[in-house]
This record gives C-alpha cells, structure tokens and sequence, in this order.
C-alpha cells in the first residue's frame, strides 16, 4: 500500500465531516461522555503543546465512541485578552480583526490534525453572541449580592496598563509580561466569591483532582480557625480588630501592628512628628505586591504611631506601630505581636529594642528565666500569665479558656478567616466584556437592563502603539447613554472583565451553544454535565485561577437553579510540559534562546551548555507542527505524542523517536497489507493470535479507560503488530483468522491514528466509517491462558538460548549445531503442582510447610531429599531477597504445572522451529536422569525454566 499520508487524511477528514459524525445530541440510552480540553487563546498557530493536549483529548473521545458512549467533544477560543489589544495596537487594527484571523489559522490547524470536534458548537467568547451571556449572569450575581464596588488596594501593571487579581501575580510579576508589579488604590468591581469559601474547601475532600492541585486550592482558600479581639486605642473611641489563631498568647502581647494601608494609621499619627515616617512606609509599601511583603522581604520595617492600645485581658497599655509585613488584605489588617512566640514579631521587636516576653514553655521546661534566643512557635502550657487561673493551661483548653474570657468581657469572639479574597474582577482594558453597569449623578450606580444588554464593544476604535489606558474611556458614543431610572443623562461603566470570567462557564455553555434565549437550557446542561465534565485536560498552571473559579461559578448558576450539577470537572487531567532543548548557563542558572547555542552566556561570559526546557516561543525551541504534518502526516504526528508519556509526565522532544514512529506506521501498513493476501489455510497457530486479541483488547480497555495513552498504543501499535509479526514466522497464514484479527485490532489504532485505521477499514471491505464503529467486547475463552502460556514457553526458551548462544560461541571452537535441552525432573513438577494447590486453599507454608513436604512421595528418596527441600522452600517460602517461586509465577504458568504439562514433548513438537530461530540443524530434549546431563543439575531447579547448552 502507498502511503500518502496528506491524501489519505485530508480524504477520511471530509468523510467524517461529510457524514456529521462527530456531532453529538442528547441521547437517553447511551452513556454520556464529556470529553473537554481548556480551551486555547488564540495567538495564531498552533505549537506543539496544543498538539498534546489536543490529541490526547481526541484519542480519548474517539475511545470513548468506541465504547458505544454518546460523546460531547467541542472546541472553542477564549479569545479576549491583552495580546490581541497589543497586536492591534501594533498593527493599527482593531482586536476583532486580530482574534478572528488567529481564529481561522488556529482552527485550521486542529482540523488538519483530525482531531474530531463537535465543531457546530464552536465559540469564541470575544463573539458578542458569547459574551451577552457573561453580561446577562452579571447582573444575575448582581442581585444575589454577590457584586460588590469598592475601594481597594490593588495589584497594577504598569506595562500591560491594568489591575491584576492576587492569582495573576506570580512571585510578584505580572503573570502576562512578566514585569514587578505595584499596588494602587482605586475603585473596582468585585465578585464575592468568598462567599462559597467553606464549599469550594469541603468539596475538595469529594472530587477527582490530583492531590497537588486539591492543596494548591487548599491552601489558596486557607481557611484559619481563631478570635477576633478588640483593642481599644487610649484616649480616643477607636478600636483596634485584630485576628489571631493563637489566644493562648494574649499575655504576650507588647505591642500591635497596623498594615501601613489601615485606615486608622492616619488617623492616629495625622499632625504629629511620626506622620512622616508612616507616609513614606506606606508609599514604599505601595511599590511592593502582597506576594513580596508576605514572602520576599529583605528587612521587615516599621514606625511607631504616637498611640497606645490596651489588652482587654489585663488591661495593660501597648504601642501601636505600622509595620511593611503586615498585609490589609488578610485578617483585618491588623496583628496584636507577640514577639516570644512568633518569629515574625521577634525580629521586629529585636530590630525596634521592643519587649520580648515568653508566656508559653516547652512541656518538660519550667524555666523562663534565660531571654529567648527565638521565637518559641509551638504549643505548651501557659506561663507568666498576667491574670490569674491561666497558668498551666495548654492547647485547646488554653485557647478556649482565653476565648470565653474575651467573650465575656465583650472584647472578644471565636471566627473563621480566609486567606481567599472576593475575586477582583475589573480590569482597565478595551478587549474584554463590558461591564453592564451606568453611572448616574442622580440615581448612583444603575445596572444595565436586561433587554437593552448586550453592551457591544465599539467597532470603530483606532489602536495606536504610542496609546496607552483604556480606549473605552475617550469612546463618546460608548461611554455617553441615559440613566434608564431617570432618564437623565449617564456615563457607561467602562471597566472590562477578567477573561477568566468568560472561561468560568464556558463548558456549561457547549452544552447548548446555540441556545439564543439563556445562556444553556437545563435539560442540556443536566444532560452533559452529570457529575460534570467527564474528563478535563489542561495545565497544572490554572490550578488557583481558572479552576477555582469555574468550580465557584457552576456553584453560583446551581444555586440560581440554572443547573443540577455543583462541581464542573469529573477527573482532571494535568498534561505535562513538552521540551526541547535550550541554551544553559550553569553559573547564571538560566536558559537563553536558541540563538545562542555554541556561543558564551550573554550575562557572565561563560560557556553555554544546553539542557531540556519547556518549549516556548521566548526561547525559540519550538517545533512547527506545520512542518511536522507535511512531512510525516498528522498520524505520525499523533503517534509521537502519545506514544512519547503519559498524558501527566513531561515529554521531550525528538526528531529521532519521531522519525522511528513514521517508520512504526509503514510496519502497520506492511502487517495488514501482508494479512490481505492469506487464503484459507488454518492451523494450530490461529487460536494463539485469537487468544492474544482477546488478551491485548482487555488490556488495552483498562488502560485507555484510566487514560494511559502511553500504554494504549504501546498495546495496539506495537505489542499487537509484534503479536502478527510471530504469527506470520510461527507459520500462520489463514485467511478467516487474519480477517478476525485485523477486525478486532483495527479500531484498536483508531485513538491514536485515526485516518491509517480508517484507511485499513475500508481495505477490509467495510462500507461503514470506523468513526461510528461501537468495538465488540471480545469474551474469554476458558482455553486462552493454556494456549498463551505454552507459547509464551516456547518464547521463552527462544529468548534464552540466544542469550546463550553468543557465549557459547565465545568459549567454543568448533561451530555450534545443536542445542540441548534439559527440564527439570518429574518429580518437581509433581512438587510444584503440590504447592499450586495448596496456595489456592490458603495453606500456612511457613508454619506447616516442613511437616508436609515430609509426607510426599518425593521425600522417601534418600537421594533426593536434600533438594526436595531446597526445591520446595524456594518454591514456596524463597530466600532472604526472594519471594518464593509461586508468588511471581504468571497466572498461565500455574495452569501448565497445574495441568502436569510435558515440557519434553511440547519442545519436540516445536523442535524445528526453534532449531530454526537458534539457528542451529537440530534440538534434542530429555528430562534430567534421563540422559547426561550436560548443562548441570544446579541449573535445572523448577518447571517452566529448562536448561540450555549448545554442542
């Protein structure tokens, strides 16, 4: 068979979308399968890590057809954002016309490689018929008080012009472009999502995440059982809130902490000498992100604020100071420090000569007279208490004792504080969904109504590379509308929403993607998303942004009775990063851009190595699938990826394994063309290859089903080809069973390389597309595991004797022409036939063992009795490094000893061929005693495990 890869896929990829196979309708009485990748920006042609997480999604929806599911598998872009805003501006186009051009190549790419989308319910969330749904459930938020504006401190970016959620800074750089990012205060839009922390955290322990993305969610959510306690400032009506999981410190309070940002610094130091020292605190704070205060602090500073707090536990006044390591964002801004027991506050306290007291004592350590040389940060009993009836106490009891004190004397209460913040949702950018609310002088904030929505982006806006800011602002005729309270005149919200908004539900939506009147019907959206999507691929990197968020979103639409479902994802897939290589700098430890192999590290000169990295256009690793494609096909392509990990592994790249799984694809073609030509010619060779397809499709289902590609193709490209490949040297060469063989292991290729087994199934004289084929489940044959065993014997000793064979051909100097083999004697097979039976009715070999051995026939032989307990302890007991033998015998291995098999016939009867794969003119077998032994009795102890010598 010729093969043309770009004929023959282009071919079937017509026929399938011809014949609208690949669209999926709800159907009662199938299975449902939502097989789902995230969705890709579209930045214009695909790159090879698309192509994994494409085609590992595809092969599992097209195993899942297989398996006679009703499968949902579509494709869509989320195509907002600010790269598309850049290229405008770059090109002087407008965003729409960027988006959809990487649109067309980006989709003509996907179906290039086959892959097999549902592709009517295509979407692209920057489509206004796509984002008046985020528009319509904003204002659904809206009412249920979950939309909240305020003033906040927030992450900005200078360079991409725009706030930044917490989850979008990344070691305190923008997760975009990579740059420091600074805090500003301005009024944004919130979506409260703070308000599901306890469900998001609980449901965790039900779903089928990895566990390092559940502790990812776990710890971003944070949630921190302790008391609120209230200090009040002296000589003035304000009170100090502050949070705190340790009340059982209290009495080692000796001063208060204010985040430089808390509303109160002003007003205690407003007009005195310290005014300045906090002012230039809170401006250099204002240059840091939350991430680097809290993780990357180089010298924690402070000011003192002219004022004193009281502990409400004993009355004792405290100096309040505003210090660069306290955060506004967690708890309530505010820490009471307690510098003998947290190390944070040691250090400050050490750097400011402030008064370090130990109140807590190692069990065991009754003395606290020697000054701490750190903070002691575990639990013990309460010591130096300032109030009587609280020494001695510890732990829980200590902590509840101080609460109930705090409570009672009104100046207190046990609660719960996150680490999770409301989701800052605003975002001071062009190329996102306007934000449908007005703003009135008269009327406040208005939202827009229902039946005037969608707000459409302008079309008419001119980008410029010198513009910066939100173009929406200087818009006129977007900005300027009526109050549709009064009717007086009113200004546009033109704030855009973060893009994870529109990926937040997007999946719900593919379940009904041309629905005009809702967002997605209910009986769709029941349908597809019972138990949720039922496989979802994408990167670990959207552990605590896109998932979390989506996870909070379907609850909000259950909860608005749009949906049944409360949690999105059934399983979660996180592929791994595709590599190839990069220039290294050992000294510098960073990479650097193709460009420069073979030269010196541009920062200090050195030589550059090279290492694996992730491929990516920064450093110019990529490998063009395009390419690819026209020089392999799209099969090869598929094969290589696949074949190369498993979908959770990283994988590197290799033009050598890609060039070896092109060569893979001709031995296909070979194998099924070689199949063809058989006429009717049966023999004993036949039942093994049926005994193998049985054994290699149940195989292939169970891995496929836990979605281990890497083990799916190494089942159906290679070991079953291999499994042909022994047919045909065994001698097979009949017609029906080659035709039942290659029916059965055709749409078994199918996942991985679908337009090849299309191909091979019309050569089998099948009119119907493979596409649509539901594979029979192929029932065991009670004679299956005897027929695979006897032949894997015959491999075996093949196998063995060509190991053999070269030494023997280095220590003789005559030419070697036959070969010797030797079994071991009856008698253990009698043994090991004994100990087979007894292991299947749970006998006690270590305790009566030794007792029974005494009782066998085999044990009245003087002669032999030494061995028959070697012989059976090995068996059954092994040594000190080794199970014994009847532990790791295969299941088809028992059968044969079970059944008495006759080694020294089944090697006669198979004498020829395996004189012919040693390459020697004849084999001669005997049973040990039977004749001279030559290749020593020592090597010849159990059954199945013949000696080998060669003469």
């Amino acid at each position: 068979m010729a093969y043309d890869a770009q004929e023959i896929e282009s071919r079937w990829q017509k026929e399938w979308s011809d014949a609208g196979v690949f669209e999926a309708e709800i159907d009662e009485s199938k299975p449902k399968f939502y097989c789902l990748e995230m969705f890709p920006y579209p930045s214009g042609h695909m790159h090879m890590g698309h192509v994994r997480n494409y085609s590992i999604g595809d092969a599992m929806a097209r195993f899942q057809r297989l398996m006679g599911k009703n499968v949902l598998y579509p494709m869509g872009y989320d195509s907002f954002g600010m790269p598309a805003e850049n290229a405008a501006k770059k090109e002087g186009g407008h965003p729409h016309e960027v988006t959809h051009s990487n649109i067309s190549s980006i989709r003509s790419d996907q179906e290039r490689m086959g892959y097999s989308y549902d592709w009517r319910r295509f979407l692209a969330t920057s489509d206004v018929d796509y984002y008046r749904w985020n528009q319509e459930m904003f204002l659904s938020l809206n009412e249920k008080g979950l939309v909240e504006r305020r003033m906040a401190p927030v992450n900005w970016c200078v360079d991409c012009d725009t706030v930044l959620a917490n989850e979008q800074v990344k070691n305190n750089r923008c997760w975009r472009c990579g740059l420091e990012v600074v805090q500003r205060d301005m009024a944004q839009w919130f979506v409260r999502m703070t308000e599901y922390s306890d469900e998001l955290l609980d449901e965790l322990d039900n779903i089928s995440f990895p566990e390092n993305v559940k502790t990812m969610q776990r710890n971003w959510i944070g949630r921190s059982h302790g008391v609120h306690i209230d200090f009040p400032v002296v000589g003035s009506d304000s009170v100090i809130g502050a949070f705190t999981t340790r009340p059982d410190t209290i009495f080692g309070v000796t001063f208060v902490t204010l985040s430089p940002e808390h509303p109160l610094c002003e007003e205690l130091c407003l007009g005195t000498k310290w005014e300045e020292g906090w002012r230039n605190l809170r401006n250099e704070c204002a240059r840091m992100s939350e991430f680097e205060r809290i993780n990357m602090l180089k010298e924690k500073k402070g000011v003192f604020l002219g004022k004193h707090a009281i502990n409400p536990m004993n009355d004792e006044e405290i100096p309040i100071y505003s210090g660069n390591f306290v955060v506004s964002s967690y708890g309530t801004g505010a820490v009471m420090a307690v510098p003998g027991h947290d190390q944070r506050d040691f250090d400050f306290a050490k750097a400011y000569n402030l008064e370090i007291r130990q109140v807590l004592i190692e069990k065991g350590d009754s003395d606290i007279s020697s000054p701490l040389k750190q903070a002691f940060e575990g639990y013990g009993p309460m010591v130096n208490s300032s109030v009587e009836g609280f020494d001695g106490l510890s732990g829980d009891e200590a902590k509840n004792s101080v609460i109930a004190t705090l409570k009672k004397k009104k100046s207190g209460h046990g609660t719960v504080e996150y680490r999770l913040k409301d989701w800052l949702l605003s975002r001071q950018r062009f190329w996102g969904t306007p934000i449908p609310m007005i703003h009135c002088e008269s009327c406040g904030i208005v939202p827009v109504p229902r039946e005037n929505l969608p707000v459409e982006l302008p079309l008419d806006v001119v980008f410029t590379e010198d513009q910066s800011g939100n173009p929406l602002e200087s818009h006129n005729s977007f900005v300027q509308t009526n109050c549709p309270s009064c009717g007086g005149e009113a200004k546009r919200e033109t704030d855009t929403m973060d893009t994870f908004y529109d990926s937040s539900w997007y999946f719900m939506r593919f379940c009904d993607a041309n629905n005009e009147s809702t967002p997605f019907g209910r009986p769709a959206v029941d349908y597809w998303m019972k138990d949720g999507v039922d496989l979802y691929i994408g990167g670990i990197e959207h552990a605590v942004m896109h998932l979390l968020y989506a996870r909070f979103f379907t609850k909000f639409t259950r909860d608005s009775g749009m949906n049944e479902v409360g949690e999105p994802f059934g399983r979660l897939v996180c592929q791994g990063m595709l590599n190839a290589p990069a220039p290294y700098c050992v000294d510098c430890n960073s990479e650097y851009h193709v460009d420069n192999f073979d030269l010196d590290c541009p920062s200090c000169g050195k030589p550059l190595s090279s290492r694996l990295a992730k491929m990516s256009k920064s450093l110019g690793n990529t490998v063009s699938p395009e390419e690819m494609i026209s020089r392999f096909g799209a099969d090869t392509v598929r094969l290589f990826i696949l074949f190369g990990a498993n979908p959770e592994a990283g994988m590197d790249w290799s033009d050598s394994a890609l060039e070896a799984n092109h060569r893979q694809m001709f031995s296909l073609i070979d194998g099924v063309d070689t199949a063809l030509e058989f006429s009717d010619s049966p023999s004993k060779i036949d039942d093994w290859l049926m005994s193998r397809l049985r054994a290699s499709q149940k195989k292939w289902i169970e891995v496929m089903s836990n979605v281990s590609l890497r083990e799916g193709v190494m089942v159906s490209h290679f070991e079953m080809l291999s499994d042909w490949n022994w047919y045909l040297r065994r001698g097979g060469c009949d017609r029906i069973t080659a035709m039942s063989f290659l029916q059965g292991w055709i749409p078994m290729l199918a996942p991985a390389t679908p337009h090849i087994a299309e191909e091979f199934w019309k050569k089998l004289g099948r009119e119907d597309l493979l596409a649509k084929f539901v594979i029979p489940i192929l029932q065991h044959d009670s004679n299956d595991i005897r027929v695979l065993a006897l032949e894997s014997y015959i491999k075996e000793i093949i196998s063995s004797g060509r190991n053999l064979r070269a030494l023997a051909e280095r220590h003789s100097n005559n030419e070697i022409t036959r070969v010797v083999i030797q079994t071991s004697p009856e008698w253990k097979s009698d043994l090991a036939s004994e100990a087979i039976s007894l292991h299947k009715a749970g006998f006690d070999f270590k305790e009566k063992g030794q007792s029974h051995v005494k009782s066998l026939a085999a044990f009245k032989d003087e002669s032999t009795r030494g061995e028959v307990f070697q012989t059976w302890n090995a068996i059954t007991v092994g040594g000190k490094k080794t199970r014994g033998k009847i532990h790791t015998w295969l299941e088809g291995e028992r059968t044969l000893i079970s059944e008495g098999i006759n080694e020294v016939e089944v090697i006669k009867e198979n004498s020829d061929f395996i004189a012919s794969a040693l390459e020697v003119d004849s084999v001669e077998v005997f049973s040990v005693g039977e004749a001279e032994d030559v290749g020593g009795k020592a090597r010849i102890s159990f059954p199945l495990e013949p000696g080998i010598a060669f003469v």
